[in-house]
């Protein structure tokens, strides 16, 4: 069933008529978008030789511009895939449709079970369904945001990434996750670290729930700014700029 799920149409459209806007070719790019792959546990299909498998990225290794994924669950193309000489792969992780194309893999024991490692791809594509540019907030010190649900009780998340667009929230709360989209949070506190402290409507548009590493329930809700004044957009702006180049600084010392 997830394999129906990842070959619908929107995934496999030749990748000749992706934008190159969206071609990654540098192998500190690729190696950034197989980790966010690794990290969230995306599943890929790897076809070849009308074949495929459902996988996951197991390892990334941006030293040597390699990295491992995991065998599929048929021994008969398990068999068949190292003999492969183009292997494609493909996904769709939270709207961010993700292609590229290897040579051969090699088999290998990766945590005591069947594995396949391979070169980095010399270009992947990395289509994010988005208007606005968005970066990852800090994880130690993280920004936060606080306000009242429609009942009057106080709420205070965290922020998980940022835009100019809007913002999305995690929690463990289990009152934010019956929010649905359509709901207005209205004056809510937005906290930026150094940068400063904003007060903004938000409208949920993408509520999802998620489970932690220990499967607990958390909570993820993208929300769009209902407005966005001038001072408030400089200061996202200032904010964003300089997430994302010291993104950049860390992948680079890598």
């Amino acid at each position: 069933m997830i394999a129906d799920l990842l070959r619908d149409s929107d995934v496999t459209g030749a990748a000749s008529e992706i934008h190159p806007d969206f071609a990654q070719q540098h192998p500190l790019q690729i190696a950034v978008c197989l980790r966010k792959l690794m990290s969230g546990g995306e599943f890929m299909t790897v076809e070849f030789c009308g074949r495929h498998i459902v996988t996951q990225v197991l390892d990334v290794d941006s030293r040597n511009a390699r990295f491992v994924f995991d065998a599929g669950s048929v021994a008969a193309d398990n068999h068949a895939l190292p003999v492969a000489n183009r292997l494609v792969f493909r996904s769709l992780p939270g709207g961010v449709r993700t292609e590229f194309t290897i040579g051969r893999a090699e088999p290998i024991v990766f945590d005591g079970r069947l594995a396949y490692e391979a070169s980095f791809p010399e270009v992947l594509y990395w289509v994010q369904r988005r208007e606005y540019f968005r970066v990852q907030t800090p994880m130690l010190d993280p920004y936060t945001a606080a306000g009242r649900y429609a009942e009057g009780d106080s709420f205070r998340v965290e922020l998980q990434d940022l835009s100019l667009g809007g913002v999305a929230l995690r929690t463990a709360d289990a009152r934010f996750g019956a929010l649905q989209a359509g709901d207005i949070l209205q004056d809510v506190t937005v906290r930026l670290g150094d940068f400063g402290t904003l007060k903004l409507d938000l409208e949920i548009v993408s509520p999802r729930k998620t489970l932690s590493a220990a499967g607990e329930p958390r909570f993820v809700m993208g929300c769009r700014f209902v407005a966005l004044p001038g001072p408030a957009e400089r200061m996202l702006q200032r904010a964003i700029t300089q997430l994302e180049t010291k993104r950049q600084a860390l992948v680079s010392r890598q």
